[in-house]
Formats: C-alpha cells, sequence, structure tokens
C-alpha cells in the first residue's frame, strides 16, 4: 500500500491509499517495461445538504518524458453497471481484464453499483472514469475503487500522477456559478522486480480466453537422466512440443556451453508458463525426497525447486506443473506430490501431434468438448403420475 495519494483532495473527491502488485508478464512480452497493477481508492464526499450531482469525473494522468512514456493498458470498470452482484476479473497473458468465474483465482472483484460507469483512456497515459446517475437522487456518495494495468519504463521505481476531476452541480438559476479545480499531482512508488517477491501471475483458461493460433505457451522440461533410452525419448519429446507451437526450454538444448546449470533452472522455471515433469523411477525418488549422497544432483535442485512453489503458492502452481507420462513409462513413477491420482496427469501413448492433443489443450484451457445448450426439463417429470399411471 502507497499512502503518498492519501489526503490528496480535487474538489469533494478525496483520493486514499493505493494498492501497487507487480505484475509476472509472460515472456517475450512488453520487453523493456514493468507491469503493475494499481488498486485506486478514492472517496466521493457530498454534503447531505447539497444537491445530487448527475454526474462526476475524476481522472489520472501517468506523467512522464517523452521517450519513457508509460501506458494504461486495462481499467476497470468500464462501460458497465451492475446493480445486483459483483464481478470477478482475472487478467489474461495479454494484461487484459476478462470475466472470471470468482474462483481462487480471482485477482480483481468489480462491486456492485446503481451508477453507470465509463472508462476513456486505456491503451494511453491516462484514465478516466465519469459516474453518472442513473436515478434522480445523483451520484452515489462514498468509497470507490477503480483498478489499471500500467506499463511503466524497466526499473522505474516511482511514477508522476496527476489526478483532476469534474463535477456537474446543480444550481438555481440565478446563481451563476460553474467549479473549477485545478489538478493535484504526486508520486506513486512501484513495485520493482525483485527475487523472492510474489506478483500477480496472468491466467489462461477457457472461461476467461480462447486462444489463437499465434499463442505459443512456454515450458521447462523437467525430467531425470535415469537411462540414455529415457533421455532420448526426452528429447524427441521437446522436439514435438516444439514443432506443435510450444516454447520448449530443455538442458539437451543448452548443452555444448559451460554455465551454472542451477541458476539456467530456476530462472526457467519461474519464467515459463508451464513446468512438465516426465515421471520415471528417479524423477519420483528425487521429488519424494529418497536420493541421497551426490546421486542425480540436476533432478534433485529441480525438484526442490518445484516443490517450494507448490507448497508455497498451491493453487497457481498445481495447474502450472503437467505430469507427463511417455509412452515407455508408467503411472506410478509420478512422484506423490505432484497428486497422480487426485490430479490430472497426461498419457502421452505415442509421440504423434495426435498423442499430445491433451497436454496441448491443458496448456491452452480449452476444453475437447463444449457444453450443449441448456434445454428444458420435460413436461412428463413436472407433474406426479395419475393413479391409472402409477
Amino acid at each position: 500500500m502507497d499512502s503518498a495519494p492519501n489526503g490528496v483532495s480535487v474538489g469533494v473527491a478525496h483520493l486514499r491509499s493505493w494498492q501497487v502488485d507487480r505484475i509476472d508478464t509472460p515472456s517475450n512480452m512488453f520487453d523493456g517495461y514493468d507491469a503493475h497493477l494499481v488498486k485506486i481508492n478514492y472517496d466521493l464526499e457530498i454534503d447531505a445538504e447539497c444537491p445530487g450531482m448527475p454526474w462526476f469525473e475524476i481522472s489520472f494522468e501517468f506523467l512522464s518524458g517523452e521517450m519513457d512514456q508509460a501506458v494504461v493498458i486495462d481499467a476497470l470498470p468500464r462501460f458497465d453497471t451492475s446493480p445486483e452482484i459483483p464481478k470477478p476479473y482475472v487478467l489474461n497473458r495479454f494484461l487484459n481484464f476478462v470475466p472470471s468465474e470468482g474462483d481462487v483465482s480471482t485477482q480483481v472483484l468489480l462491486p456492485a453499483t446503481t451508477d453507470r460507469v465509463d472508462m476513456f483512456g486505456a491503451g494511453g497515459n491516462s484514465v478516466r472514469w465519469r459516474h453518472v446517475a442513473l436515478g434522480g437522487a445523483g451520484v452515489r456518495p462514498g468509497s470507490y475503487a477503480a483498478w489499471v494495468v500500467l506499463l511503466t519504463p524497466a526499473g522505474q521505481v516511482e511514477q508522476r500522477v496527476e489526478c483532476s476531476a469534474r463535477y456537474d452541480l446543480s444550481f438555481l438559476p440565478e446563481v451563476e456559478y460553474r467549479p473549477t479545480q485545478v489538478p493535484v499531482e504526486f508520486r506513486l512508488g512501484l513495485v520493482a522486480p525483485r527475487e523472492g517477491l510474489r506478483s500477480v501471475v496472468p491466467s489462461l483458461s477457457a472461461v476467461t480466453e480462447v486462444p489463437g493460433r499465434d499463442y505459443h505457451p512456454s515450458v521447462f522440461i523437467c525430467y531425470a537422466h535415469d537411462s540414455p533410452q529415457h533421455k532420448e525419448t526426452a528429447r524427441q519429446f521437446g522436439n514435438l512440443l516444439a514443432e506443435n507451437g510450444v516454447d520448449v526450454h530443455m538442458d539437451r538444448y543448452e548443452e555444448g556451453k559451460r554455465g551454472d546449470w542451477g541458476t539456467w533452472a530456476r530462472k526457467n522455471i519461474d519464467r515459463v508458463d508451464f513446468v512438465i515433469v516426465l515421471a520415471s523411477p528417479i524423477c519420483r525418488k528425487a521429488f519424494d525426497g529418497e536420493l541421497r549422497g551426490r546421486e542425480h544432483p540436476g533432478i534433485r535442485s529441480e525438484s526442490r525447486l518445484i516443490n517450494e512453489r507448490l507448497h508455497a503458492h498451491r493453487d497457481e502452481w498445481t495447474a502450472k506443473v503437467l505430469p507427463v507420462v511417455l509412452p515407455h513409462e508408467l503411472v506410478d513413477n509420478i512422484p506423490e506430490m505432484l497428486q497422480p491420482w487426485t490430479s490430472d496427469h497426461y498419457d502421452v501413448t505415442e509421440l504423434t501431434s495426435e498423442g499430445i492433443d491433451d497436454l496441448l489443450r491443458a496448456m491452452t484451457g480449452v476444453p475437447k468438448h463444449s457444453r450443449p445448450p441448456l434445454g428444458q426439463l420435460p413436461a412428463r417429470v413436472l407433474k406426479p403420475l395419475s393413479g391409472a399411471e402409477s
């Protein structure tokens, strides 16, 4: 929470502390920028004896130099009235707000409102909300919340913000008065990317979006060197994924140059969209803590990294870690930590495009079968049977 906006006032609009969270942007997107999810809190304080306002506007300009301009990717609320129930949203991989079913992954909950709210400015360096009263009582006084996905130049630690407001006040005909407010500027503290800091992770599911052909999920393949056959099959499997549009990261593609394998694995595990764990006896022992001494240090190191993330962020990482059984392997060799029977696993019975179909669908979030349209209950079950029929 940044308290810099707290106490800033423009007319009867009073800012409160804002919440700023770093967004873990997908790889190869928004290069040169840091992304932030900003929750904007403000109050509209209207005296009880003041006539109702038909509308008011509040706007925020994110000021910067000509060459390093901030960008508002998306904002909420937008063109909305929701008098009955709040609306949950998540961020998709393009950092746009998309409706959610309201499960544990929900990142934004938009409150119900009886006013109409229009949003302006997405794609530029400013955002503006107009609240319009739909009834005769005027816009509602009290607390409001809004959300912004903000891109700032990489490494920037604070952002200049200018707040302004406009009001449509009701006056007697003889009163010649039009309210004018001077914009107010403050500096918002940003959350710089740093090791160990939890961030907002964009989601991808059938509920939120259907990806296009330009979507290339990134994966890290975690596997043990059980045997030359297993290593070769793992390489062929990685090639097959790449040929079917998946951005694959595995050790076989990095051989030939000296490097720190531990650092390489950690960076890739945290950066990719999904982590694939290939079932094998040594892999299962590594994840289940059954290897001792100096046996298989690579898989032991990777398994501990993945186990740690599953323990700390179970909901997020259960969907991210995909256990895979290759044609020569058994489901029993999926590590117990990865819940081989109580969660999904993916049997690749043959190394073909069709053989990895279920796995690819897990990455896109698009189910194989769609739900049919909802029909009507048969009339025969909506009344009791007569005596003769029974």
